[in-house]
C-alpha cells in the first residue's frame, strides 16, 4: 500500500512541525495537538489504517521513555508540590509523544524508498528551520534586527543562547551525515546549503559562547572519530587537531579567550566565598551540592518530581543557600535532577533511555547506507546530551526536549532497527 491522501495529511503536519521546532512553542504545540488528533481520526474511522497503525506502536524507545514517564509519575504521588510535579511529568510525556508521533507516522508509510526520502526531507526541512533562527541571530547581531549590536551572546528571537547552540550542534550532526553517508542521489543545491548551514551554524555557536554546546561538541566530534575510524592513527590525528584547534580558538579569538579564562575565575571566586558570590559555574556547583543534599534524604526515590524548588526555597530560609538561588528552577545537571527528584530510579530511567540508543546503533559497520546516516545522528546526538547534560538540565528545556524526540524518532524506528537486524543476521 503506498501513502495514502489521508496519511499524507499527517506528514505534512509532521514536516511543519519539524519546520517549528526551531522557531514557535507554540506552532510545535498546536501542530502536534492536530496530529494526534488527525490520527485517532483515521483510527477510529478506517479499519485498514487502524491495523497499519497499531503494526507500528511498539517502536524500539517507547518502552524506556515509557518507564522514564513512570517514575516521574510516581514522584508525584509523594510529592508537596504536586501542580510542579504534574508539570514535570508533563515535559516527560512530551519526550513520549513526539516519539512515538513521528517514528509511527514515518513507519506506517510501507514503501522503503518512500520513507527514506521522507526521512531527508525532514532533517533538512528541520535543518532549515535552525538557519532561519541562525539568519535572524546573525542580523541581530550585525544590528539590522533589533537593538543588540555586536552584544553577546547572540539570542535570536529571545531564544537563550544554551539552547540555540545546542540545537545548532543537533543540526550539523544531522547535516554531517549526509556528507558522512555518501548519498548519490544528494544535490549540488543540497549540498551546497548543507555546507553553507555548517558554516553558518559553527558560527552561532561561538557568538553563543555556550560553553556547554562548545564542550558537548568537542566530545562529541572526538567519540565519533574513534567509533567511525577504522584506523586509530586517523582518531589520533583528529583529536591532535581538534586540540591545536581549540588553542588557536582560545588565542586568536577575545571573547573565547575569555569564556575560557572566566571558568579559573569562577572556581577561584567560588572557593573564596563558600557560593556567596555570584559566578556562572560557582552557581553550579552550589546547586550541585545542594542536589546531592536532596539525593541523600531519599537515595532511591527522591525528594518528589515536583519539589526540587519548593526544596531550595526551603535551604534558602535557613540560610543554607544564597537568596539567588531561588532564580534557578533546576540545578543545570541532568543527571544531578534526575536522583534529587526521583532518586537512583529517576537516574536509572533516564539512563536507560541513552543505554537503548546507544546499543541500537553500536552495529553502525555493517548496516545499510541509509541505517548508516540515522545511527550516525542518533549516535552523535545521544553523545552530545550525555555530555552537555553535565552542565544543563537538557530535558526540561522545551526545544531541546522535543527535537532531541523528534531526531530519535526519525532514526530509532521499529522498520530501520529490523531492516539493519535483518542485515546483521543475514
Amino acid at each position: 500500500m503506498t501513502t495514502t491522501a489521508h496519511h499524507k495529511i499527517l506528514i505534512v503536519f509532521l514536516a511543519v512541525f519539524s519546520l517549528s521546532l526551531a522557531l514557535s512553542k507554540t506552532a510545535v504545540n498546536v501542530v502536534m495537538t492536530l496530529t494526534y488528533l488527525t490520527l485517532l481520526i483515521l483510527i477510529v474511522r478506517y479499519q485498514e489504517y487502524r491495523r497499519s497503525i497499531l503494526s507500528n506502536v511498539n517502536q524500539p524507545l517507547v518502552v524506556p521513555l515509557l518507564a522514564y514517564l513512570a517514575v516521574a509519575v510516581i514522584g508525584i504521588t509523594y510529592t508537596e508540590r504536586i501542580a510542579d510535579g504534574i508539570g514535570i511529568a508533563n515535559k516527560v510525556a512530551g519526550l513520549l509523544l513526539v516519539y512515538f508521533m513521528t517514528s509511527v507516522v514515518i513507519d506506517t508509510v510501507r514503501s522503503t524508498d518512500e520513507r527514506e526520502k521522507l526521512t531527508d526531507t525532514l532533517l533538512l526541512i528541520f535543518i532549515g528551520g535552525i538557519v532561519i533562527l541562525d539568519v535572524i541571530g546573525l542580523l541581530t547581531y550585525v544590528g539590522i534586527v533589533g537593538n543588540r549590536r555586536f552584544m553577546l551572546p547572540v539570542m535570536p528571537l529571545n531564544v537563550r543562547h544554551i539552547w540555540s547552540a545546542n540545537l545548532n550542534a543537533v543540526g550539523i550532526y544531522a547535516a554531517a551525515s549526509f556528507f558522512l553517508a555518501g548519498k548519490a542521489q544528494l544535490s549540488q543545491r543540497k549540498r551546497k546549503f548543507l555546507i553553507v548551514f555548517i558554516v553558518m551554524a559553527i558560527l552561532s555557536i561561538l557568538l553563543s559562547i555556550a560553553r556547554t554546546a562548545w564542550l558537548g561538541m568537542f566530545t562529541t566530534g572526538i567519540v565519533l572519530t574513534y567509533l567511525y575510524t577504522p584506523k586509530k592513527r586517523i582518531f589520533f590525528s583528529t583529536l591532535a587537531a581538534s586540540i591545536a584547534g581549540c588553542i588557536l580558538l582560545y588565542h586568536f579569538i577575545p571573547f573565547v579567550h575569555d569564556r575560557m579564562n572566566t571558568i579559573y575565575t569562577d572556581i577561584v571566586v567560588y572557593s573564596a566565598s563558600g557560593g556567596d558570590a555570584y559566578s556562572s559555574l560557582g552557581d553550579r556547583f552550589v546547586m550541585w551540592k545542594a542536589s546531592l543534599k536532596m539525593f541523600l534524604t531519599n537515595p532511591v526515590f527522591g525528594i518528589g518530581t515536583g519539589d526540587y524548588v519548593a526544596t531550595i526555597n526551603e535551604y534558602i530560609s535557613t540560610g543554607l543557600l544564597p537568596a539567588r538561588m531561588s532564580e534557578y528552577n533546576q540545578p543545570h545537571n541532568m543527571y544531578l535532577f534526575s536522583l534529587a527528584t526521583n532518586g537512583l530510579l529517576g537516574l536509572g530511567a533516564l539512563l536507560f533511555i541513552f543505554y537503548r540508543i546507544l546499543t541500537t546503533t553500536r552495529a553502525v559497520h555493517i548496516v545499510s547506507q541509509e541505517q548508516r546516516q540515522l545511527y550516525f545522528i542518533a549516535t552523535a546526538v545521544a553523545i552530545h546530551y550525555l555530555v552537555a547534560g553535565m552542565t544543563d538540565s537538557l530535558f526540561n528545556i522545551f526545544i531541546l526536549r522535543l527535537s532531541f524526540a523528534f531526531i530519535m524518532g526519525i532514526c530509532i524506528r521499529t522498520l530501520s532497527v529490523h531492516a539493519a537486524e535483518k542485515r546483521i543476521t543475514s
